[in-house]
């Protein structure tokens, strides 16, 4: 395809780009000291920096908030979106019980199967495991999901260090902005040989393939876009592609989605700033680097108990002093009270207290990463013999509150664009079933069903019981009270609560025709019960004989 040129676009992308780069350098250097301290492995700040450059880190002395990231990014990730059970559910938006066709309902159900296998077929759910340990650690994370030919939809996330955000006036973050290297070769089969600069046209006629050139990506929200324009250039959200030093206005490429490509989670959101003001990892910064120290200077303690500093004669009438495990100090005979080697000085360090306080440094951390929540029951069970399911309850309830808001912005920022952009891209790629006409034009809701959904809502189920065991007992003393409660709206809140399917509870109208059916059945089992009786009557009168004659027919005859 040849070039494209607009000087206007790429004034504007400059611009934009520019106050990205400006908002991320304020957290720059906080996000390198989370590397540094927590994973020294995610993370790149460098263009030229490579995997070896951080992940070989001394430093690293204490590993319990590596540790305590790992168990939060486990749990998020089989709490919230666990590949092995369903964690979302597709209904239609203001509807009641009295809508929800068969049709309709099983619609529903094939296109959430559907989308289900395509997620486990793609990598989408090891894009999300990664996302959750950059939510971890950083508190802000982002991935690209887009169509693909194969898998039908793909996921890209992307390194923090190596992309910035820029948010819109609601708070929402809308565009990223990031640089690729990439070889000629690699630019050339994307793009073509008409799109590229001159220096990339150079490189590919010389045979230098593997020279590499840095790639400008930006995505962001088209105020005027179209999410129904056939045109890549006029949808909804703009992709753009350009050579970082090409000629100012040439593009690579100037396309678009249909929808948000962009999922851009944060732990915390502030209003004005397109990167999380907090997170697991922020919070035990200043802890895990403590561990370091003090991990340190517990090694330094035991090396010089065990291996102390020496003193004795001098050597070749050499005098030095070398303090440190082991170490040897040469002095001058008449320095020394008695001859012979000797330690320097008594060393007896309070290594019970240290450890004391490395443990409680260590509580800290874990606190932090919500160790305490996905490990609930077997710290419940830690040093104790009996412990009730009510108590192990209540705690997971409490802790689950401090949670609420944070899986409140994975709703909006991460899981609802996901499921949007599968559910197109499966449309695009004509591998829906064909949609009944009593949900066409009608919008989808999406309703979630992960276990942390579910423990959350499970909050509101103890109203219900309550309620439930507070009328029987007071039915106990006026019975009447029992005609307060209706069954099948309590039925159909508690199913909701706790994420029942929708196919196993009757609508009204399918309950009314059963209900019908039991009452005529019972009809007719009480109409045959009372027809017994006479028919019973009728055969001792048939098997009498009045002179002779049967009684039925001297009735007859009189």
């Amino acid at each position: 395809m040849p070039a494209v040129v607009n000087q206007q676009l790429r004034k504007t992308l400059d611009y934009r780009r520019q106050a990205m780069n400006q908002e991320f350098d304020y957290w720059q250097a906080h996000f390198r000291e989370l590397r540094d301290a927590i994973q020294p492995t995610r993370g790149r700040f460098e263009a030229t920096e490579r995997r070896s450059d951080s992940s070989i880190n001394k430093r690293i002395l204490d590993n319990t908030a590596q540790m305590a990231l790992r168990t939060l990014r486990a749990g998020l990730m089989s709490g919230v979106t666990s590949p092995s059970r369903p964690w979302f559910r597709l209904g239609l938006r203001g509807s009641t019980a009295d809508e929800a066709e068969f049709e309709v309902k099983d619609w529903l159900h094939e296109v959430q199967r559907r989308m289900y296998e395509v997620m486990r077929g793609s990598n989408i759910y090891r894009m999300l495991d990664t996302t959750y340990g950059d939510l971890g650690l950083y508190g802000t994370a982002a991935n690209l999901i887009v169509p693909d030919f194969e898998d039908v939809v793909r996921g890209h996330n992307l390194q923090v260090g190596r992309f910035r955000l820029g948010e819109d006036g609601n708070g929402r973050v809308v565009a990223l902005f990031r640089e690729i290297k990439m070889p000629v070769r690699g630019i050339v089969e994307t793009w073509g040989l008409d799109a590229v600069s001159q220096p990339v046209r150079r490189a590919w006629d010389s045979g230098e393939y593997y020279q590499t050139f840095t790639i400008c990506h930006m995505i962001d929200k088209r105020a005027d876009g179209d999410p129904k324009a056939m045109q890549a250039s006029g949808r909804a959200w703009a992709s753009i592609y350009w050579e970082k030093d090409s000629p100012s206005g040439q593009f690579l490429q100037i396309g678009g989605h249909r929808v948000k490509p962009l999922l851009a989670p944060r732990w915390e959101q502030v209003e004005g700033e397109a990167w999380s003001a907090s997170s697991p990892g922020m919070v035990a910064l200043g802890d895990a680097r403590s561990l370091q120290v003090s991990q340190e200077q517990k090694a330094i303690a035991i090396q010089k108990m065990h291996n102390p500093p020496l003193i004795g004669g001098p050597t070749q009438g050499a005098m030095f002093f070398k303090n440190v495990p082991g170490g040897f100090t040469a002095m001058a005979t008449t320095d020394l009270s008695t001859g012979g080697i000797k330690p320097a000085y008594e060393v007896r360090p309070d290594i019970q207290g240290l450890l004391l306080d490395i443990q409680e440094t260590q509580r800290r951390v874990e606190v932090a990463f919500y160790k305490d929540l996905f490990q609930m029951t077997a710290l419940a069970l830690d040093g104790r013999s009996q412990i009730t399911a009510r108590e192990i309850a209540e705690r997971h309830e409490e802790k689950l509150m401090a949670l609420g808001p944070v899986l409140e912005s994975l709703d909006h920022e991460l899981l609802q664009p996901l499921i949007e952009a599968t559910f197109a891209y499966m449309q695009d790629a004509d591998i829906l079933p064909e949609a009944p006409e009593g949900i066409v034009g009608q919008p989808i809701k999406v309703e979630y069903i992960s276990l942390l959904a579910q423990a959350q809502k499970a909050i509101g189920i103890g109203a219900i019981e309550r309620t439930i065991g507070f009328a029987g007992t007071l039915a106990q003393i006026k019975p009447d009270v029992i005609d307060m409660i209706d069954g099948e709206q309590m039925m159909r809140e508690f199913a909701d609560q706790v994420g029942g399917p929708p196919g196993i509870l009757l609508s009204p109208d399918e309950l009314r025709e059963v209900r019908e059916a039991k009452a005529r059945a019972a009809a007719q089992a009480q109409a045959m019960e009372a027809a017994e009786p006479m028919a019973g009557a009728a055969k001792l009168l048939s098997e009498a004989n009045l002179n002779g004659i049967d009684a039925l027919q001297r009735g007859a005859a009189l």
